[in-house]
């Protein structure tokens, strides 16, 4: 049969002292944050549990740093902290009770580990078969995880694990090392981001991520929601001040025209334009046109229809060459109102 062994990292239980009972394995399908797995805890674990306890003859070894499968293979001492006496179903996975030595109470008492990492086997499907032993362990490359497994492995093990990492079938343990090194950084870099997005949001550094999401999409939609309403009315300030402006050219203009100055319907129309861009321009040339002496003059209006207004007893001579630059004609005149004037 196809069978891979793995280390597993879980957590003590919180208590003083040696507790009675570890949590060996999660519950249902689970995974190292490393990225293997996923691995299955069968649903029904007696099968699992009896043929674990039969294969270490009644007791499975807890050592520390797991000392049976490094440390005595190159000949060191490998001393057991306890002993795993009975295996246990829970709702959240198995569990051992542990007769502990005076070496592993010592370690309890002086809270000297705050891990265990059991060894099991498992199928090519990730499901396990057997739980092997287990070890305390404070592995820097697990403390920032809740569930990992240890770093040494098998050589299956790590040819399956440089394959997740995207490293070549010929990686060593140490480009696994780096590689995972890098992969923490990356994950404490995106943690802490996440931290900052969640305060930004104002809903704390440990809120979840669909929170952080749905906050920080309202926040862009309600920017752009008054940023739409910024610009409506920025458009409409626009127009009032354009139209204001219009009135006041049309205002300034006319009254030039009913002040004497000789302001043509075309020329009143590019006066009023001009004044509403810059009036000060439009009275320079509105004070340099002719001025029709007091009398009668044309005032245009909107349109092209004028009113006239008698000249006080203008002079004729005066009048008739005024009509001439104008191009007046007698038709003109006896249209208007049978009187001379500006156009």
């Amino acid at each position: 049969m196809n069978r891979s062994t793995s280390y597993h990292m879980m957590q003590l239980p919180q208590t003083g002292g040696a507790p009675d009972w570890i949590h060996l394995l999660p519950a249902g399908r689970f995974a190292g944050k490393d990225g293997r797995g996923p691995y299955t805890t069968p649903r029904n674990p007696a099968a699992l549990m009896a043929a674990s306890m039969r294969a270490a003859g009644g007791k499975l070894t807890l050592d520390e740093n797991h000392s049976t499968d490094i440390a005595a293979k190159i000949g060191l001492p490998s001393p057991a902290m306890g002993w795993i006496t009975e295996l246990q179903p829970r709702a959240d996975g198995v569990w051992g009770r542990v007769e502990w030595n005076a070496t592993g109470h010592s370690a309890m008492d002086n809270r000297s580990y705050r891990g265990v990492s059991p060894v099991f086997d498992h199928d090519a499907q990730g499901t396990v078969t057997l739980i092997r032993r287990a070890a305390l362990t404070n592995d820097p490359n697990l403390l920032d995880l809740h569930t990992l497994h240890h770093r040494q492995e098998t050589r299956m093990d790590l040819a399956e694990l440089a394959r997740r990492l995207g490293l070549p079938e010929t990686a060593t343990q140490a480009d696994v090392d780096r590689a995972l090194d890098a992969a923490r950084a990356a994950s404490a870099t995106s943690t802490s981001l996440h931290s900052s997005l969640g305060t930004l949001v104002g809903l704390g550094a440990d809120a979840g991520t669909d929170a952080i999401l749905a906050a920080v999409r309202a926040s862009v939609e309600g920017g752009q929601a008054n940023t739409q309403r910024m610009q409506a009315m920025e458009t409409q300030l626009t127009e009032l001040r354009q139209q204001g402006a219009r009135r006041d050219a049309e205002t300034a203009v006319d009254a030039a025209a009913r002040d004497g100055r000789v302001i043509s319907a075309n020329l009143r129309t590019e006066l009023v334009s001009l004044h509403a861009a810059n009036p000060e321009m439009a009275m320079r040339i509105i004070n340099g046109l002719p001025k029709l002496p007091q009398g009668q003059m044309v005032r245009h209006s909107n349109g092209d229809r004028s009113t006239t207004v008698d000249l006080n007893g203008a002079d004729a001579t005066a009048v008739a060459k005024m009509d001439a630059a104008f191009g007046v004609t007698e038709a003109d005149i006896q249209q208007f109102g049978g009187s001379h004037g500006a156009v």
